[in-house]
């Protein structure tokens, strides 16, 4: 990715949207397998760092409410926010905002914590996206969440790129058929995903306090930020 890119999706924001609406229905069993069954992990720490009891608590693109799941068994009160319609009508749960990242529709310090769950890589403007983020939150709150990383190094990074490019998409068909080959989008999510090195650095732009920690040869992230 050219070094004068602005992070984020941008003109390949619609193609991963679609790609993802169109796996909906096995969404969570083929992201499982993906992540090589760490995904419930992950979500566990990011809860176990940012939820408090009874503290409303903004899950960024929620998806089908896995994420959001964990939140209310934490005890906390999750507010789903999604782009996509499909996505927060297979969620359950009352309390859905349909909405991008780059324009979240609450007032500043509305939140005491934002989590994110597979999720913040699909911003289209990723700078937009962190501003919002940080302008939505109460000073002292907490952002945490999980992804896909990149790592810095050149080695590893080539070798998830191979994982990406030619198993994810073997492993969304043996998960939901030819629906499953939606999963192939996510070569062109990690292709333009920061190195994990400055996608820290740009987070300590806008939170004084980072942590990541990375697993899977970097391609699996934790991101614990205080505002």
């Amino acid at each position: 990715m050219p070094a004068s890119r602005r992070p984020g999706l941008q003109d390949r924001w619609r193609y991963v949207f679609d790609s993802l609406e169109s796996i909906i229905p096995i969404y969570e069993s083929g992201s499982s397998r993906i992540a090589l069954f760490a995904d419930a992990r992950m979500r566990d720490q990011v809860v176990e760092f940012a939820v408090s009891k009874d503290a409303f608590v903004l899950d960024l693109g929620s998806g089908p409410g896995t994420l959001a799941e964990v939140v209310s068994a934490a005890g906390g009160r999750p507010v789903l926010l999604d782009a996509s319609r499909k996505m927060l009508l297979a969620a359950t749960g009352d309390n859905k905002v349909q909405a991008v990242f780059e324009h979240l529709p609450f007032r500043d310090g509305s939140f005491s914590s934002v989590v994110a769950g597979f999720s913040l890589r699909d911003s289209r403007d990723l700078i937009s996206t962190l501003r919002e983020v940080k302008r939505s939150m109460e000073v002292g709150g907490k952002f945490a969440f999980c992804d896909l990383g990149k790592s810095d190094s050149f080695t590893k990074a080539v070798i998830l790129g191979f994982y990406m490019r030619a198993v994810v998409p073997m492993v969304g068909a043996l998960t939901g058929g030819k629906a499953g080959l939606g999963f192939s989008s996510l070569y062109d999510t990690y292709v333009l995903t920061l190195k994990n090195g400055t996608l820290r650095e740009l987070l300590g732009v806008y939170f004084p306090r980072v942590e990541l920690r990375a697993r899977n040869l970097g391609g699996s992230i934790v991101v614990s930020c205080t505002a």
